[in-house]
């Protein structure tokens, strides 16, 4: 990579040598056509003087390749360095340094409590000691009415920023406060990244400080804008690169912790127990299982009972009108197989 920029860094400069020498002979050339014709005719002259326009145009032209080519040596050190830093990190690791590397850590952990108040409180607390603080936070209170009538528990899910280096003591109280059920690491190394942002800021510090100064020496009008509009090219690209560099350092100097707390009334087991101890617990999960459930239903009785008594009026409406007229029916067969029998008689 180093040869391909050096490489790229000459053939710059020969063709600014090149454009300088075209534009020179070029003038020349039109300088020497303007002449007296009938002079022209018998003798050479030389050409005459470059015309300020003309001169102020080269100038810029000269000194705008001459920021490139700066601005091209800057970057070119730049990454020489960077190369050179790199094979002597490989040559010997045990030289580099932990702080030197940009790593940026994020933490989910999942945990239970069986005091949840206290445990937001400690939360809270025991982020602000260590000097972090909460990015965002998503609490539920839970209910004690659902669609299957089983109390809902209360749960907090929240984004917590820490100092890196005190993320280990954070994490080691949450294991001491709380069921800790679940935990993973994720590490992200942005070092590459974050030369490479440096090296491009500096190449640019460079280009801006050149057209400042070619800005202080232009002359005609189209040059200044010429330079203002590249410095204000130059200015955004800065602008946006300390962003993103910004951006890194918070994200490597705070370590993400995402924390899912719930609150039970038993925390998980940690071990596996054996099927002996598994069976008696499962007989005794069946009768509080079933207990449970006549608790419900007696609870689900009385809170319907204005719907259930309006039903058995309805039913018992309908059962009446329908014994009615069984009845009615009934009794018009009896007498209509009275009349024919008496009918029969008279004959």
């Amino acid at each position: 990579m180093g040869k391909n920029m050096r490489k790229r860094f000459i053939e710059k400069k020969v063709f600014v040598i090149f454009a300088c020498v075209t534009l020179l002979v070029l003038t020349s050339v039109g300088c020497g056509s303007s002449s007296d014709s009938s002079s022209g005719s018998s003798k050479l002259h030389s050409p005459g003087p470059v015309s300020p326009k003309a001169s102020g145009s080269t100038e810029f032209f000269t000194k705008n390749a001459a920021v490139d080519e700066n601005a091209d040596a800057a970057a070119f050190e730049v990454e020489e360095s960077a190369e050179a830093s790199g094979e002597t990190a490989q040559e010997n690791p045990e030289a580099v340094v932990d702080t030197s590397r940009k790593l940026i850590t994020t933490m989910n952990i999942g945990a239970e409590t069986d005091n949840f108040d206290e445990a937001l409180k400690a939360v809270e607390s025991k982020v602000g000691e260590l000097g972090g603080y909460i990015e965002s936070s998503d609490i539920y209170n839970g209910s004690s009415y659902d669609k299957n009538y089983n109390d809902s528990k209360r749960n907090a899910n929240f984004v917590i920023r820490v100092p890196a280096d005190k993320l280990g003591s954070f994490v080691d109280s949450l294991g001491d406060a709380y069921n800790i059920t679940s935990k993973s690491t994720n590490v992200e190394d942005v070092t590459l990244q974050y030369v490479d942002l440096e090296s491009k800021k500096k190449a640019l510090l460079t280009e801006e400080e050149s057209l400042l100064k070619i800005l202080e020496s232009a002359q005609s009008v189209e040059d200044i804008i010429a330079v203002q509009d590249r410095l204000s090219q130059v200015r955004y690209q800065l602008e946006n690169m300390e962003s993103q560099l910004r951006t890194f350092d918070n994200q490597v100097d705070y370590s993400t912790v995402n924390l899912s707390l719930e609150e039970v009334a038993k925390y998980t087991p940690v071990e596996e127990k054996g099927a002996f101890a598994r069976m008696g617990e499962g007989f005794v999960e069946s009768f509080k299982s079933v207990g449970h459930g006549i608790k419900e239903f007696i609870i689900w009785f009385v809170i319907h009972i204005p719907q259930l008594l309006f039903l058995a009026i309805f039913v018992a409406v309908i059962w009446i009108c329908v014994k009615k007229y069984r009845e009615k029916k009934q009794a018009k067969t009896v007498v209509t197989t009275e009349k024919k029998t008496e009918g029969k008689d008279g004959e």
